[in-house]
């Protein structure tokens, strides 16, 4: 019997620390419940209402700076 070959996962997605700051201090004030790094479809943001939004890497900062307006 001859074994299959088991690919290797991909490398993880880099992430910028620009784009980390942000999404952490979006999660503090409550904007989002969580995110993840899309490799195809940029950043997977959960929000507050368990929604899940894809938001490419460079349109994050006016996404949430978009979702601040909304929460004041």
């Amino acid at each position: 019997m001859k074994k299959k070959a088991v690919a290797a996962p991909p490398p993880p997605v880099e992430v910028s620390s620009t784009d980390r700051t942000l999404l952490t201090g979006a999660y503090q004030a409550g904007l989002i419940a969580g995110w993840l790094c899309d490799r195809e479809r940029g950043f997977r943001l959960t929000l507050a209402d368990r929604r899940d939004e894809y938001v490419e890497p460079a349109k994050l900062t006016s996404y949430l700076a978009g979702l601040r307006k909304l929460a004041s």
